[in-house]
């Protein structure tokens, strides 16, 4: 982290001595590399009055950026560092009951970096918008730099040409430094104020008049959501005019698993954690939607109650849509039925085979459902018949394995010949958990079965990002990236748009059909 720009070298210091001390201790006590950083992250309580009194500019400023400033990188650093010492130790251990000791161990420890993190963005959110400008701002002239060290390389620019650009990516990055360093203190009492610096004229902008922007619009929210975007004009205006706009603080509760679904939730800003009894958690190692989950969708689809509880992990943003609204959604048009289908299956596949899908974000999810799939209609009295490397979900229906009860909804289909541990599952699980079966063939009970499939192999492509390698499954023609960071973690958004759509019912889908 210190080599991408994330911390500087004074937070290094103090993070690496933390640890050092925790391993001091690691035979005789928990982990506790948290209680060393504690007096570096305090947020007194008198700042939240700092922020709305008539103080100075002056006295506030020398009370709280400085040190709010280093908090900030200190938690920001933990957390990020703790998740993937905990999806290392995941991937080594396996289930244990050790690691997941440890996991815990860490997750508890993490608490109090959140609560700072949100202290401050409640307080004072202009402060999180300045510290990632300045991490956005290293990180892209970075690699302008890295190109030009390859343009140097591959014969297409001079030596003295190179160092000359490269001498002028330092100048902008020191700029950059000292412009945001004063930008901090001129904006503490300006909320939802940031300048985004791209190139050495914004900087000259930024210097004369820093931009102030606005919270967004409802409009402009829904709009940019893609559930709301890629439904047809006609019957996306009357959707919107039913949304009921909320804003929910940490820890509220959306919905709660075993009631009745009243309606789905569009969360546009913020993070939402899901907990259930009956799919259990323990195989998640991060089980949050991020902002763009559409939340509820398959229960209102299947008419079932609520699958787990949804409790927001962040400030959240977020809209309601009741229940009725989406049934003559679904009624209105069978392009858009199947579209909700596919969104709903976004969801369940998070909550079904977190191991796999939890590395993907919700728009790479929600990409390989609807291109790199097949959801297939069965009639009763069909076999499904998988192939060693697909897996199914069973989305609506009942289905009848051999020396097994009724398959129902949601559940995970999985070929007699599948390793278990690819999905994050062990043998001896499989008789504790109601939805995941594995068979050799699958008989259809209902009147009707609907049921996405996916390829193994592609799946694991996707779930390690190398989808854009030579070989991969399709060639990307738009990629939009952005950057959210409400809990001090990172979340990168990717959208891609691909021509390699899988038809349904396609015989490539890995699936026998039978009677």
């Amino acid at each position: 982290m210190l080599d991408e720009g994330r911390i500087t070298q004074a937070t290094a210091n103090i993070l690496m001595r933390s640890v050092d001390e925790a391993m001091d201790l690691v035979s005789s006590r928990p982990l506790c590399d948290w209680n060393s950083l504690q007096s570096n992250v305090y947020f007194p309580s008198y700042y939240r009055f700092l922020s709305a009194s008539m103080l100075p500019q002056s006295f506030i400023t020398y009370f709280t950026v400085q040190r709010l400033e280093s908090g900030c990188y200190i938690c920001a650093a933990f957390l990020r560092a703790h998740r993937i010492a905990r999806r290392q130790l995941q991937d080594f251990l396996g289930d244990s009951e050790i690691a997941k000791i440890v996991i815990d161990e860490s997750n508890a420890g993490g608490e109090e970096a959140r609560k700072f993190l949100e202290e401050v963005r409640c307080t004072f959110p202009q402060l999180l918008c300045v510290l990632k400008t300045r991490q956005v701002t290293y990180a892209v002239l970075t690699h302008l730099s890295e190109n030009v060290q390859n343009l140097w390389k591959t014969g297409l620019l001079e030596e003295k040409e190179m160092a000359h650009l490269d001498d002028a990516w330092q100048v902008v990055e020191c700029l950059t430094c000292l412009l945001l360093r004063k930008l901090i203190a001129k904006v503490v009492s300006v909320h939802n104020s940031c300048q985004l610096i791209t190139c050495q004229t914004d900087l000259k902008k930024l210097k004369r008049s820093p931009q102030l922007v606005k919270m967004p619009r409802v409009s402009d929210l829904l709009g940019a959501h893609p559930l709301v975007s890629m439904l047809p004009a006609a019957v996306r205006a009357p959707l919107l005019s039913n949304t009921k706009e909320n804003v929910k603080g940490h820890g509220a509760a959306l919905y709660m698993e075993g009631l009745r679904a009243t309606g789905i939730w569009i969360v546009s800003i913020g993070a939402v954690k899901w907990r259930s009894q009956r799919l259990s958690s323990r195989h998640s190692l991060h089980p949050i939607f991020s902002h763009g989950s559409t939340l509820g969708l398959y229960e209102v689809l299947t008419g079932k109650s609520c699958l787990c509880d949804m409790i927001t992990d962040s400030l959240v943003r977020c809209f309601f849509i009741e229940a009725e609204k989406i049934d003559q959604l679904r009624q209105s048009d069978p392009s858009v039925e199947a579209f909700l289908w596919q969104e709903s299956a976004a969801v369940i596949a998070k909550l079904l085979i977190p191991r796999v899908f939890e590395r993907m974000t919700m728009q790479e999810t929600r990409l390989l459902v609807s291109t790199g799939s097949a959801m297939n209609l069965y009639t009763k009295g069909e076999d499904i018949i998988l192939e060693h490397n697909y897996i199914g979900i069973l989305l609506e229906g009942t289905l009848k394995a051999e020396n097994q009860n009724n398959i129902v909804p949601p559940g995970v289909l999985l070929p007699s010949s599948m390793d278990l541990e690819l999905l994050g599952l062990q043998s001896s699980e499989m008789n504790h958990m109601d939805s995941c079966s594995a068979a050799n063939s699958y008989q259809v009970e209902a009147q009707a079965a609907r049921v996405i499939i996916f390829e193994v192999g592609r799946l694991f492509t996707e779930a390690n990002g190398q989808r854009n390698q030579p070989g991969g499954s399709f060639s990307a023609e738009a990629l939009q990236l952005s950057m959210e960071e409400s809990t001090g973690e990172e979340q990168v958004i990717i959208t891609v748009d691909s021509t390699n759509k899988l038809p349904l019912g396609d015989s490539s889908s890995g699936v026998t059909r039978g009677s």
